[in-house]
């Protein structure tokens, strides 16, 4: 049956103990907000700004004891940029988290246009224990695994940044 990577990611949720999917909304995001409200096992929480949905993400894995991975999803731009508190927060403390982030398609990325950061070496400086951007549709199987795999296994907050082309693909 095929699906699209977004339906994969959030999949890939679930199965790793996420029941709600913190965060706000942007263009950059659009396909995988929509599989996260239509995934039969997840509750999309829309916060008032992704600060504010790395903190609950950050809460939610710890009221969980660390016995499941939160998530925060979050546009491009200065929109990732502001997740950077409840992640190190998670981080701090040693709960599992994982950020997801929508960036532009990647014909787009790294021409210092709008909404243009490079998520991945923002969070890797702030001291995340994985962070990535995947380039190519087929990345995403090994990507979300180490990811998950990192986060539960290290206790860590984990961060993986997709870009808008990619979140809608048949895979």
């Amino acid at each position: 049956m095929s699906s699209t990577a977004s339906d994969f990611i959030c999949q890939s949720l679930v199965e790793a103990g996420v029941r709600q999917g913190f965060g706000g909304h942007g263009g950059a995001l659009v396909p995988l907000v929509n599989s996260v409200c239509k995934h039969p096992n997840l509750t999309w929480v829309c916060t008032r700004n992704e600060t504010n949905a790395s903190l609950m993400a950050a809460a939610s894995a710890k009221l969980l004891n660390g016995e499941a991975l939160g998530a925060c999803i979050s546009t491009s731009g200065p929109a990732a940029s502001i997740l950077v508190t409840g992640l190190l927060d998670a981080q701090l403390d040693k709960v599992p988290l994982i950020a997801i982030t929508g960036c532009k398609p990647r014909s787009d990325l790294g021409h210092s246009e709008f909404q243009d950061i490079d998520q991945s070496r923002l969070f890797a400086a702030g001291g995340l224990a994985y962070s990535v951007t995947v380039s190519d549709p087929l990345q995403l199987v090994a990507v979300m695994r180490d990811a998950v795999a990192i986060a539960l296994t290290q206790r860590a907050c984990v961060h993986v940044a997709v870009p808008v082309d990619i979140q809608g693909m048949k895979i």
